[in-house]
Order: C-alpha cells, then sequence, then structure tokens
C-alpha cells in the first residue's frame, strides 16, 4: 500500500507521454480540420484546425503538473478537500487516483479525437462517460470518507 501513490503518479506520467507520443505519431495523417468537441453521445459537434490536438496535450500536461505538485503540498490552497481528508495518509493516494483517471480520460480523448480525425471512428466510444462517472463516484467516495473520519475523530474527542 506504500508504494502505491508512486505507482499512480507512473501510470499516469506514462499516459502523459502516451497522449505526446500519439498525437506526434498522428499528426501528419490528420486532415486539415479535425472534431475537437463530442455531444453526451460521443458524436462530433464541434471542428478546428488539426493544430488544436495540441492544446489537448498542454491541458493534459498542466493537470498532470498541477495535480502532481499538489499532491505533494497537500495543505495547498488549490485543494478543495475538508481538512480531515488533507490530514489523512490516504490524502496523496486520492490525489494520484484522481490523477490517473484524468491522465486516462484525456488519453482516450486525445486518441479517439485522431481516430475520428482519420475517419477511423465515426465517434467517441461509450468509455468517457464511464470515466466520468467513475470521477463522480470518486467525488462522493471523498466526502463519504471525510464524514467517516469526522465521525470516529468527534467519538475519540467525546471519549476522552
Amino acid at each position: 500500500m506504500k508504494k502505491l501513490p508512486f505507482y499512480l503518479k507512473i501510470t499516469s506520467f506514462c499516459l502523459l507521454i502516451f497522449i505526446w507520443d500519439y498525437i506526434f505519431i498522428h499528426y501528419r495523417e490528420l486532415p486539415k480540420i479535425i472534431p475537437i468537441h463530442f455531444d453526451f453521445h460521443g458524436n462530433p459537434d464541434g471542428f478546428a484546425p488539426k493544430m488544436m490536438i495540441w492544446v489537448l496535450a498542454g491541458i493534459a500536461t498542466f493537470l498532470y503538473l498541477l495535480l502532481y505538485l499538489v499532491s505533494k503540498n497537500k495543505n495547498s490552497s488549490l485543494l478543495n478537500m475538508p481538512q480531515n481528508v488533507k490530514d489523512s495518509v490516504n490524502a496523496s493516494l486520492i490525489i494520484d487516483s484522481m490523477n490517473l483517471v484524468v491522465m486516462l480520460m484525456l488519453a482516450v480523448i486525445s486518441s479517439e479525437s485522431i481516430s475520428v480525425g482519420l475517419g477511423k471512428a465515426d465517434g467517441l466510444s461509450p468509455i468517457i462517460n464511464y470515466l466520468v462517472i467513475l470521477l463522480i463516484v470518486g467525488v462522493v467516495g471523498i466526502l463519504i470518507y471525510s464524514n467517516i473520519i469526522s465521525k470516529r475523530d468527534r467519538s475519540q474527542n467525546s471519549t476522552n
């Protein structure tokens, strides 16, 4: 369990490298206009020049670095978590897990956007919807975990 945050960071970093590498490999094959926005069903509904695919890689890099730095400094004002969760041992695990899900989501979006741009697919697969649901469940899980910690702390304080 001690090494799990390290493995989550490494996996997230590998996904970030995948995003940049995949875009770099397929950039020349892309048409001049590619889909950059998709509706809830995965159908493209917004288009832009192919150079915009690099913005997605830039956003992925920014989010990775932001979450990485926040995981190093749990008392950062950028981390909007209940204080009892920040103080717990699992705070880094929670942040690193969120970073992994975000990188996975951006990796899937970038690879599937390129597939749609190349005409190999008609739209995004439903895996994006499942990853968004996973993020929402994760946030709800953090709130439940915070509530459990609060109750435990209150019961320990009342017995002392």
